[in-house]
Parts: structure tokens; sequence; C-alpha cells
């Protein structure tokens, strides 16, 4: 793998997140699109690397923050017998440099004109909730990635259950946290709206797939009205929660357990 092909690889990882050397599940391998590889060249140059190439990978994707694992056909259900399973994942131990913005996501989910902290708080509770669904109501932990294949969710439940979300805040009138207010002057099709374009947001990360219409085979951008569509928790998806519950929300299961002291009046 010389350096070219090392760029081609890494910008396929950067659009995608993920590679296998032979999709499971039906997928079809990603073909080859306008100066970019193909699936099966990148799982190549990848599997083919010398130790040295596979270094210079490592060190080229640590600058930027990042971490690239492979995973077999035992590691996790869903992997082919004989394949292989790319994962390109923050390095939790690495900062994170500053062209990967926040951007995308506050163009995605503005409606009119709010301020980026209302945005970030529409994000925040529709993360929240859909972990809800993809874990809480199977009884299943963050470290639970191999059962990714069962979490799945539809736009109307994430709709819905924002609603109640949104009714229990209302419920709570003046004690309601100033911060999520903002979220109460939401208007007729807002949710919906906002929902729809929060889980097209995960499905172009690989964090989700929809099971109903894939649209373009191995592109996760599914067609049609995303509202309804039923959506599958992604591989790449479950092991990024559980990065992120190791690494970014273990203060809050310490607390939920009891284990940081309640500070003094």
């Amino acid at each position: 793998m010389n350096m070219t092909e090392m760029g081609e690889v890494v910008a396929y990882l950067l659009r995608y997140r993920s590679a296998e050397r032979a999709p499971g599940g039906g997928r079809k391998r990603r073909a080859a699109r306008e100066g970019q590889l193909s699936e099966r060249d990148v799982c190549a140059l990848i599997d083919d690397a010398s130790d040295l190439e596979r270094e210079a990978l490592r060190d080229f994707l640590a600058g930027q923050g990042l971490r690239l694992k492979a995973f077999e056909s035992g590691d996790y259900p869903g992997i082919a017998p004989g394949s292989r399973y790319y994962a390109l994942l923050p390095d939790p131990e690495l900062e994170q440099p500053p062209l990967y913005t926040r951007e995308p996501v506050f163009e995605a989910l503005k409606l009119r004109q709010e301020s980026r902290a209302e945005l970030a708080q529409w994000y925040l509770q529709l993360w929240l909730l859909m972990h809800t669904l993809l874990y809480t109501r199977y009884n299943r932990a963050l470290s639970d990635v191999s059962r990714y294949q069962e979490a799945t969710f539809s736009g109307v439940e994430l709709a819905e259950l924002m609603r109640e979300q949104l009714e229990t805040l209302r419920g709570l009138g003046e004690a309601a946290p100033e911060a999520s207010r903002g979220l109460l002057e939401e208007r007729g099709e807002d949710i919906s709206r906002r929902v729809r374009a929060f889980v097209e947001l995960q499905a172009r990360a690989g964090l989700l797939e929809a099971l109903r219409d894939l649209g373009e085979p191995g592109t996760g951008d599914a067609g049609g009205d995303s509202g309804g569509e039923v959506w599958q928790q992604t591989l790449l998806g479950a092991l990024e929660s559980e990065q992120t519950g190791l690494h970014q929300l273990a203060h809050l299961q310490a607390l939920a357990e009891g284990r940081i002291a309640e500070e003094p009046a």
C-alpha cells in the first residue's frame, strides 16, 4: 500500500466509517465511485498491507483522532465466516481535530432561527431517546454490542417518544430545566421534521440502516419518508455507543449506582 493508496483507503473510511471483506445480511459490496475505491479494493489493501504500512496507516489516522479496529466472524454476529469487519472509530485517548465540526448537526436540525444551544438540546434529547429505544426497551446495556441486530425502531416511535418527553416537560411548569424550555416552542410538524433529519444524520454516519428500503446499496442513504421506516442499529453504531458509554458517560453510570458522593450543601 503506497501513499496514494493509503489516502484512498482513508478517504473511503472517512465516508463510510466501515468496510467488510464479505458483507453479511445480504448487503452488496459498495462499488467504486468516481475518485473512490470500491469496498473490495479497500479491504484488499488493508488485508495485504505489511506491518510497516499498517503502522503508517495507524499513525495517519491517529493524527486525526481516529482508530481503525478490525473484527473477525467470531467476534460479533452478522460478520460472515471468513470475512473481516473494519470500523473507523474516534479514539477516546486522542483529541479530535477542529475539522470535525458540529455544523452538519446544526444545519440538519435547524427549522427557523434557533440558537445553537436550542439545536444542541434537540439533538441531545433525540439521541437519548433513540438509545432508550435501542437499549432500555430491550433491557440491553451499552456493552451488549453483539445484540445490535435485534435493536430496531421506527421514526414514528421516536417522534412519539419525543412528544411524550415534551408533555412531561410541560407538566413540570416552572420546575422544568431552563435549558430545555426552548423545546416547548415546537409547532406543527416540527417534531416529525427534526426526527427525520436526526435519523438521516445517523444513517449517513453509518450508525443506523433502514430495514425496509436500503436505497442505493451500501450507501446508508435510505429513500422515502424516514419517519415510517424501521431502522436497525449497525455494528459500527453499537461499537460507538459502547465507546461513548465507557469514555464519555461513565460518570453518569457511577452517579446512578451511587458511587459518587453527594456534594455538601
